[in-house]
């Protein structure tokens, strides 16, 4: 989880732990233990919903969208309603209901000593600020070395072509391989692929402590397809 984590630790000018800390009146030690105790969750979810390319495009539209990219940069915006009605909105949508958070925050209030209520309005802040970092961070790495470079200057691909592949590179720590430019519609299924490869060797060391975690989030997961 190193790229989710830098991402984290970038945010607002590297002072996001400590805008936190100060807007819930914690602690940095407790801060800290909760976005790491938070973070197992949402890569967790993430990598669930990777397993479609539907069900991650409002990832991806929120990490283009203006207000969860000034949650990135500004502690004043992460707080603002649209930054915590964005971020609530993607949680709902990454664990099938806002009930559905709930209950992972319960769950992880155990190891981060903190009470359930305050993760469960630390959550939606900390996606949406994730969500902006995603978004500036492939802003970035796309002004710098373009995905793919284009044989005539057309416009740029759609969304669901070179975009998902990037987002799951950034996010998953994975490389999009190259693709045949006659067969772009495989290009999201390898990069989903090596995603999904990457989360599991990422999250197999910490299997056997995440097992009531894993156990939680496969029933809440298989609630949500009925």
């Amino acid at each position: 989880m190193s790229n989710i984590v830098d991402i984290i630790q970038s945010a607002q000018g590297g002072q996001i732990i400590e805008n936190l800390s100060e807007r819930f009146g914690l602690a940095s030690w407790q801060t800290r233990s909760a976005v790491e105790s938070l973070l197992p969750a949402l890569v967790a979810a993430l990598s669930k919903a990777a397993e479609e390319p539907d069900s991650l495009r409002p990832v991806l539209d929120a990490a283009n969208d203006s207000a969860h990219r000034a949650a990135f940069e500004s502690a004043e915006e992460a707080h603002s309603q649209a930054s915590v009605e964005g971020g609530d909105a993607i949680v709902a949508h990454l664990f099938g209901s806002a009930s559905a958070a709930g209950e992972v925050s319960q769950f992880v209030a155990r190891d981060s000593g903190l009470r359930a209520d305050v993760l469960q309005r630390l959550l939606p802040i900390l996606v949406s600020v994730a969500a902006g970092g995603l978004g500036s961070t492939l802003e970035r790495q796309s002004a710098a070395e373009p995905l793919a470079p284009s044989p005539a200057p057309t416009p740029a691909p759609a969304p669901s072509g070179g975009w998902l592949s990037a987002l799951l590179g950034t996010f998953f720590g994975t490389k999009p391989a190259p693709q045949p430019q006659a067969a772009p519609a495989a290009e999201p299924v390898d990069a989903l692929e090596a995603a999904r490869a990457k989360i599991r060797e990422t999250l197999a060391p910490a299997a056997e402590r995440q097992a009531g975690l894993d156990e939680l989030l496969g029933r809440i997961f298989a609630s949500a397809k009925v």
